[in-house]
């Protein structure tokens, strides 16, 4: 250890001690945010962009993938995403598609408080703290492109706060427009810029409206507070003006106004909300909840410390959106990114220079250096693996990879039911057959027909549940090889030909 120190010591002559300690830790942001892609909807955002492709980049106006569905008026929000991630899958491969979504992730967890205006030390530390704490919900998702919007307007917004005649402020319409096209999470941003607006037109107005009541010593303090805070009513009249032209260029789409009507529908859906877990509530019970609520802890905490010197108006906005966060996990990681400032001003404040001292010391950067080489390690054996290999793939994501073989080799003439978690493989890797049901389609629906309701309903084996495979004319079933359906299926007069210890795969007599 010692002849280990010395050379890192003779390295350290070389480099400068805080440029190191920048590289290791976003090396860590980095190596954390790297996951293996097994994602469930991975698969059909690969095949939604092998359709475009194949159809001259027109994007679908129906659905091209299930047979339960196909007059759906499908809005493929996430087209260019899943056009990009299937041109580096097809050309680089997907340990490569997994590296670029790292690199998107570290990036936004770097991004959001670039526009404060401390030392990069705290918030590298800051970003740290933000992806540790995200790790239950980090992966190869479209997602983690919103996660970048959100930093991109958080790091607009606070350069502008710094100086209202920054041209900086005229990147959020061109933010926008590129993110409406890349995924949905494009509303998410457009809320948190209407918030700060809204909260920026009271305080102009309570300001103006103050008048003669200064003369009274608590109305005297507002108004002082409220200048200083306050921008500028010619600032404000820009700001307003290019927020109504960010959402402007969100219409400018393949689906036009239709973009809104995906995005509210998928929120405000009640029936998939309570159905699907990453828009269940948080709880401490759940997985990453514990350690969701031990971040929270440890931020209140610090709040309750430097609460006077932290920036209202901002701490306002991630109230909202951790209220948000609370009512489902889907919206953690928003509120995870729009915590990072906080972090970064409350531990420059508490701890000051020490801190910043400290991630310069020789030993502190030996110790750093050995946590990312392990973490590299380990994240890349897992990842490298995985993505090279679809057997492995299969494998780490409990896809049906040995029953799609046998279909493929055994081809089953009719309609096809199939596992919820399943659906965005089989449209990856069985194109021969349309699926019944993927990720994609919890909440659609059409009059009073939801595919979601109906696969929950048949797979519950509830009452009648047998008439849905008779209506839809159902040949043969790959589910789970359980002990539940190898009771029922059989049961039903239902022949078993395959199964292995993950699926079965049931033909009707």
């Amino acid at each position: 250890m010692k002849r280990l120190f010395e050379k890192f010591s003779a390295a350290l002559c070389f480099f400068d001690a805080r440029k190191i300690f920048l590289i290791l830790g976003f090396s860590l942001i980095f190596f954390i945010a790297l996951r293996p892609p097994t994602d469930p909807d991975m698969g059909w955002h690969l095949r939604d962009g092998k359709y475009l492709v194949e159809n001259h980049f027109q994007v679908a106006k129906t659905d091209p993938f299930s047979w339960t569905m196909p007059d759906f008026p499908v809005v493929m929000h996430e087209w260019m995403t899943d056009l990009v991630a299937y041109f580096i899958s097809e050309k680089a491969g997907l340990f490569t598609l997994a590296l670029i979504s790292a690199l998107v992730t570290a990036i936004a967890f770097i991004l959001v408080s670039l526009g404060m205006k401390t030392d990069l030390e705290y918030k590298i530390i800051a970003g740290i703290m933000g992806i540790i704490a995200s790790i239950p919900i980090l992966g190869v998702r479209a997602q983690m492109l919103s996660l970048l919007g959100i930093a991109a307007v958080i790091y607009v917004i606070y350069e502008f706060k710094a100086n209202p005649k920054t041209k900086k402020i005229f990147f959020l319409p061109l933010i926008f427009f590129f993110w409406v096209n890349f995924h949905g999470g494009f509303a998410g941003g457009l809320f948190l810029l209407a918030l700060f607006v809204f909260f920026e037109l009271i305080k102009f107005f309570i300001c103006l409206g103050l008048g003669r009541k200064r003369e009274v010593r608590f109305f005297r303090w507002l108004g002082r507070y409220l200048e200083e805070e306050t921008i500028s009513g010619q600032a404000l009249f820009q700001l307003v003006i290019i927020s109504l032209g960010s959402f402007l260029l969100t219409f400018v789409n393949p689906y036009g106004w239709r973009i809104y009507v995906e995005v509210f529908t998928t929120v405000f859906d009640s029936y998939a909300k309570s159905n699907i877990g990453e828009w269940l509530p948080v709880s401490v019970f759940s997985p990453g909840g514990s350690e969701f609520i031990f971040y929270l802890i440890l931020l209140a905490i610090l709040l309750f410390v430097s609460f006077k010197k932290i920036g209202h108006l901002y701490l306002i906005i991630a109230f909202v959106f951790l209220y948000l966060a609370f009512s489902s996990w889907r919206h953690v990681p928003i509120f995870l990114i729009i915590s990072i400032p906080l972090w970064v001003e409350m531990v420059h404040r508490l701890a000051g220079k020490e801190l910043a001292n400290l991630t310069q010391n020789k030993w502190f950067l030996l110790v750093m250096a050995v946590i990312v080489f392990f973490v590299a390690k380990q994240q890349i054996r897992t990842t490298y693996p995985i993505a090279h290999s679809i057997d492995t793939l299969a494998e780490a994501g409990a896809y049906p990879l040995g029953a799609v073989r046998y279909l493929k080799e055994n081809p089953i003439e009719g309609r096809m039911l199939n596992e919820y978690n399943w659906g965005g493989f089989l449209i990856w890797q069985y194109p021969e057959k349309k699926v019944y049901i993927d990720g994609r389609m919890p909440s659609w629906k059409i009059g009073d027909y939801r595919v979601f309701e109906e696969f929950n309903h048949m797979m519950k084996f509830e009452k009648d549940w047998q008439t849905v495979l008779d209506k839809n004319d159902i040949k043969f079933a790959l589910v789970y090889n359980s002990l539940i359906n190898r009771a029922v299926f059989p049961g039903i007069g239902w022949q078993e030909i395959y199964s292995d210890g993950l699926a079965a795969i049931y033909v009707r007599p």
